[in-house]
């Protein structure tokens, strides 16, 4: 089974970034595995905390909030892992069996696959930035 580089492991585990049909088995084994969870969650909650934290800090807002924020979503994603393993595998393209998905249509397009990629990284990206600001500067004095 073939395990994605160091650098698609952290798009993917950060970002959500889809792998293709090249890491088919390493995903579907990922995702439907035992601690799955935690090896998903701990670092976008560590990402969180870190990034959060930093504009607290940076805006003189409560850290604390912050904090708040990361024990929501970790309590949150305990709740709805069941959905969130099913959402992570039609993320990837790919059903519980392992088979792709016939909506996903990137799936074995590498050019469509890393647009759909950049465009989800950016998002992401942007849209976390954003709501920790928001809660940073909210929680200004």
């Amino acid at each position: 089974m073939l395990r994605p580089p160091a650098a698609v492991l952290l798009a993917y585990r950060f970002l959500g970034w889809r792998v293709g049909p090249t890491y088919q088995e390493w995903v579907l084994e990922d995702i439907t595995g035992p601690r799955w969870l935690v090896r998903q969650g701990a670092p976008v909650l560590s990402a969180v905390l870190l990034l959060g934290a930093g504009l607290a800090a940076l805006l003189d807002g409560d850290a604390g909030r912050v904090l708040t924020l990361v024990l929501v979503l970790a309590a949150g994603g305990a709740f709805l892992r069941a959905s969130l393993r099913e959402r992570a595998l039609r993320q990837q393209g790919i059903d519980a069996s392992g088979h792709p998905l016939p909506t996903a249509t990137w799936y074995a397009d590498e050019a469509a696959r890393r647009r759909r990629n950049l465009v989800g990284a950016v998002s992401t990206v942007v849209l976390v930035l954003a709501g920790l600001t928001i809660l940073a500067v909210r929680s200004a004095p």
